[in-house]
């Protein structure tokens, strides 16, 4: 699952190379800071392209149902920051609607992961080998807050079938086919994940091929006193590769 991202770290052309003109993209870095490492238990607000107006850049809340109204599971909230690709369209999914009518793309510089060694958790950051920006399929809706009597838009990632390199890396649970990743959107597809049919939407959604990836441990994205971890913040420092002594066989990654 994708809980930890990157965003608007790079200059405009960066992200008109990959979807749209730059002044677009120069229009949306005013509107939105810098974001080294944004967690999505925070709530905070993704770049998104949606299919209604696939010409401008929107920001939406990054929760499609905000967690203090989002529908109990077994007496929990349900987590609605990730959407996983083969439930989006059944009958029962908060998220139908939204897959069949409001499908949209969210521009990403990297995420975040852990990979699990003698119980213990250590921090990856994941971006593509060229280091460009990525479009990730997402699913939005306008929400409204009973509370404050408002109307947020807000989204979900979509999650697919993970490559070998995500499998590696989230590896608690060991890999099986149901491993999950992002689903990281081809550049010759943008427009068939925002308006085709639901057959076209589930055909696009496969394993990123594995060698695209960048990957590496990097400095912790939460604070733990017990591990003596610091957590830098909002920081390009907190992208920095870190050397962990109880990975040294594995710092190099699958590859």
């Amino acid at each position: 699952m994708c809980y930890d991202v990157a965003t608007m770290t790079k200059k405009a052309k960066h992200y008109a190379k990959r979807y749209g003109y730059p002044a677009v993209w120069e229009q949306a870095k005013l509107k939105y800071p810098e974001m080294y490492h944004l967690n999505g238990f925070d709530e905070p607000d993704l770049p998104v392209i949606t299919n209604e107006k696939p010409d401008i850049v929107s920001f939406h809340h990054w929760a499609f149902v905000p967690l203090v109204y989002a529908p109990k599971i077994n007496g929990r909230p349900m987590t609605t920051l990730n959407a996983r690709d083969d439930k989006i369209f059944s009958d029962k999914s908060v998220y139908k609607p939204s897959a069949e009518n409001k499908r949209c793309l969210v521009m990403l510089d990297g995420f975040y992961d852990h990979r699990k060694k003698d119980g213990v958790a250590y921090p990856y950051f994941i971006q593509l080998k060229t280091k460009e920006p990525f479009l990730v399929g997402g699913l939005w809706q306008t929400f409204h807050d009973p509370t404050d009597n408002i109307s947020i838009n807000t989204v979900t990632l979509v999650t697919g079938p993970a490559n070998k390199e995500m499998a590696w890396i989230h590896n608690e649970p060991a890999y099986s086919p149901d491993s999950r990743m992002i689903y990281i959107v081809d550049s010759g597809d943008d427009d068939t994940w925002l308006h085709g049919s639901e057959e076209d939407a589930k055909s696009l959604i496969k394993p990123l091929p594995d060698g695209m990836l960048d990957y590496y441990p990097c400095q912790p994205i939460k604070a733990n006193k017990k591990l003596n971890r610091t957590y830098l913040g909002n920081t390009p420092d907190i992208q920095a590769r870190k050397y962990y002594p109880e990975l040294e066989e594995v710092q190099g990654g699958l590859f």
